[in-house]
């Protein structure tokens, strides 16, 4: 059974590190107010997690516990599936630091190059599985038939890894192992969504690398989809695979889902600026709901922060209210009863997703200054 670790009971507990400032939502916002469980298997997930970053050439610090963040929002579903999103998640923030504390993050041109390479790959790979499946099929039909019924060939969803190509950095060598991992358990529709949300994702840090060079600071108005974007929108369709199942397709385009999702991207894209304000002024990027409250109202670094999580609590309200609206739909769609489980699984992570980050940003240093 997943337990409650130490960290979890003592969150609401006075913190020195930026994210204290978000503890007044736990007694405002339902869904950041239960304590998360912890994986049981947090060491395995841990350990597992350290060898891989270091076989694909990430260094990741210890303190930053990308791990933990997983392992609360998946305490309940198998080792397999919360490692998979650990992996996932260090490879987003390693992927986000490109942009955000790199020079490479002013540059319009290495950012659209860079997300070119990425949703380029995805097709290649894709291309590549069919000629292999294609082949498969056609050995098999031309051998004898065996006395005994033999088990079809499948794409393995754990490849051999294969040696870093010259010239291709960790972060790009990182999400090809990935997606070599992740790709082969899911639809073809599945994957170009994927695609899709990483080609916005691309187009949201031009955007940034834009405004940088301009000396620009997003509007009020402009900010919320563009701090979607940079999120990763692949990030929330990542959920699916992890744990195995796959959302039908009249359902998650539906606007009951279309908001389930992008609020609890907002949820967790918004806390992660409280938490990340003081370093990224620091840092000289603008490019926090913070910060564009500040500038656009004229407002203290404490009132913008208070202006945020009113902000955050409206959109939480409404990532409850689009979960609660869920069973009405799968009647309304037929689901059966195996697709509107799966359906909940994936629901039940968006849900914990606010709570799980809180925890997580109280204690990483990813976001201390000094590091």
């Amino acid at each position: 059974m997943p337990v409650i670790d130490a960290a979890t009971r003592t969150v609401e507990r006075a913190s020195p590190v930026a994210a204290a400032l978000l503890l007044p939502l736990v007694d405002r916002v339902p869904v950041m107010a239960a304590p998360c469980r912890m994986h049981a298997s947090i060491d395995r997930i841990t350990a597992a997690l350290a060898d891989w970053t270091r076989e694909v050439g990430l260094e990741t610090p210890v303190l930053a516990r990308f791990d933990r963040m997983a392992g609360r929002a998946f305490a309940g579903f198998g080792t397999d599936s919360t490692l998979l999103f650990a992996k996932w998640l260090t490879w987003l923030f390693h992927f986000d630091d490109e942009w955000d504390e790199k020079p490479a993050g002013r540059a319009a041109g290495i950012v659209e190059a860079t997300f070119s390479r990425l949703v380029r790959h995805t097709a290649e790979a894709a291309v590549h599985e069919t000629q292999a499946v294609k082949t498969a099929m056609t050995l098999t039909a031309t051998k004898p038939r065996p006395a005994a019924p033999v088990m079809t060939w499948i794409p393995s969803p754990l490849p051999v890894r294969t040696p870093r190509p010259e010239g291709v950095s960790p972060v790009e060598a990182a999400f090809r192992d990935l997606w070599g991992a992740t790709a082969p358990r899911m639809s073809r529709r599945w994957r170009e969504r994927f695609a899709d949300g990483l080609a916005a994702q691309g187009a949201a840090c031009r955007t940034e690398a834009e405004n940088r060079c301009a000396g620009r600071v997003p509007s009020v108005a402009e900010y919320p989809a563009l701090r979607r974007g940079t999120v990763g929108p692949y990030l929330f369709d990542l959920v699916e695979p992890c744990l195995g199942v796959e959302v039908p397709a009249e359902l998650r385009e539906s606007p009951t889902w279309r908001t389930l999702v992008d609020a609890c991207n907002d949820v967790t894209a918004w806390c992660n600026d409280v938490a990340s304000h003081h370093k990224e002024r620091a840092n000289g990027d603008v490019h926090n709901y913070v910060t564009v409250a500040a500038h656009a109202f004229g407002l203290s670094d404490a009132e913008a922060v208070a202006w945020v999580n009113d902000r955050i609590a409206e959109r939480a309200e409404d990532l409850r209210a689009a979960a609660r609206r869920l069973p009405g739909l799968f009647d309304a769609f037929g689901l059966t009863p195996v697709e509107a489980r799966n359906a909940s699984k994936v629901a039940c992570a968006f849900l914990t997703a606010p709570r799980a980050q809180l925890e997580w940003l109280l204690e990483s240093r990813r976001y201390d200054v000094t590091s």
